[in-house]
């Protein structure tokens, strides 16, 4: 799984604005593509993009996760288990601290549902609320299930090839298909082409104005493969503020009963 919001707030509140979602640092760079950008074949590119949404998941997987939250007026942790089939369906839910242990975000398909033990209830997540803040950290709803895809979502152009060593980097720029319907209004990426790993993606709205990056790094044997371990969201409006996750484990394949994403058994998770 990979890696929206403006500000630390509570759940409901809309706050950031996406991935896992996702991961990366990138400076102030230019939003023109040169002159002289290298060319890429569409299907190199696509399945490059197509890796980098594949690096965390399977068929059906289960994640232990950490995240770590720091904002001007607070500090605070989370521990996290994840669920995913495909992707289209994954199951969040928090196992710590006390007071928010239960708490559910369900994707079904394009839908988000927020189960909120405390109040007993399920809540759908509006088209408006997808990119508010998740639990108060600087991932949003949509972030945290994954329901965008850089290779399916997104028409890719690249902007920069570098070697570094055995390594080639790519800095691609992605801008949302029509009829998507995304918060962004483009992301730039830069990403391993050989093991399809991200470096970086940053966040810019429909100003041209840079509003987050995050990085992927810590990279090691995840699930069986070599994957980014720590996602970091850090606001480009809010120096000093940050989120962290952090993947403590990662199973692939495993069995999951037929109707365990299901918005009615929530409560039995």
């Amino acid at each position: 799984m990979i890696p929206q919001y403006t500000r630390s707030v509570p759940l409901r509140s809309r706050r950031f604005g996406v991935l896992l979602l996702l991961h990366l640092t990138i400076a102030s760079v230019p939003l023109g593509i040169a002159k002289d950008a290298p060319k890429a074949d569409a299907e190199e590119l696509k399945k490059v993009l197509s890796g980098v949404d594949k690096l965390w998941s399977s068929k059906k997987s289960e994640a232990d996760m950490t995240m770590t939250v720091k904002t001007s007026h607070y500090e605070r942790a989370l521990k996290l288990t994840l669920w995913a089939e495909g992707d289209t369906q994954a199951l969040v839910k928090i196992n710590a601290p006390a007071k928010e242990k239960g708490t559910m975000t369900l994707r079904l398909g394009r839908d988000i549902y927020n189960f909120l033990p405390k109040i007993d209830r399920t809540v759908k997540v509006s088209a408006a609320m997808r990119s508010s803040s998740w639990m108060g950290s600087h991932f949003s709803n949509d972030d945290l299930v994954g329901s965008c895809h850089l290779a399916k979502d997104y028409d890719a152009t690249l902007v920069e090839a570098s070697k570094h060593g055995k390594t080639t980097l790519w800095t691609v720029d992605l801008v949302p298909k029509s009829g998507t319907n995304l918060t962004w209004s483009k992301l730039r990426l830069v990403v391993e082409k050989e093991r399809t790993i991200p470096i970086s993606q940053t966040y810019y709205n429909e100003r041209g104005s840079k509003t987050r990056t995050v990085t992927f790094s810590d990279v090691k044997e995840l699930g069986g493969r070599q994957a980014p371990t720590k996602i970091s969201v850090t606001p480009a409006d809010l120096p000093g503020e940050h989120t962290d996750l952090v993947y403590v484990s990662l199973r692939h394949d495993i069995k999951l009963d037929p109707d365990f994403f299901n918005v009615d058994n929530l409560k039995s998770h």
